[in-house]
């Protein structure tokens, strides 16, 4: 491998399953929950975007985002939690995150995202509780 392409990592075509995120809604106790399943980078940042933007959550509601399907997360899915985030605050709604995936809760630790978004509250991070049970 030339020194040229040592840090590149190809587009695996062989997987159909790469690139994509699967996003679910489902009602919880104190709004919204969110479960994101696949990569959240660059390409479907949009497609989570879109999913907070078409969500009723106004003042008071929580929206929750379940990260622990997550496998692949990069600068673009840490742009969109961010701009997520700003969206529901502007409407008077909060964005909190639980289960992270070990791959999410890395990059949070390295990029000090668990200081904007506290993982567990009111969900503890990677906690076993079903946020739709109620």
């Amino acid at each position: 491998m030339s020194p040229a392409t040592a840090g590149f990592i190809p587009d695996d075509a062989s997987n159909p399953a790469h690139g994509t995120l699967d996003i679910a809604t489902a009602a919880g106790p104190t709004g919204p929950v969110v479960s994101l399943t696949g990569d959240l980078d660059y390409e479907s940042a949009p497609e989570l975007l879109a999913a907070v933007d078409a969500l009723a959550a106004t003042g008071g509601t929580t929206v929750t985002l379940d990260l622990w399907g997550v496998r692949f997360f990069d600068s673009g899915g840490i742009n969109a939690l961010l701009r997520s985030r700003t969206t529901l605050h502007e409407r008077g709604a909060e964005l909190v995150v639980r289960r992270l995936s070990p791959v999410v809760e890395r990059i949070f630790r390295i990029t000090g995202l668990d200081t904007v978004f506290v993982p567990g509250a009111p969900h503890p991070t990677g906690g076993d509780e079903d946020p739709t049970a109620g």
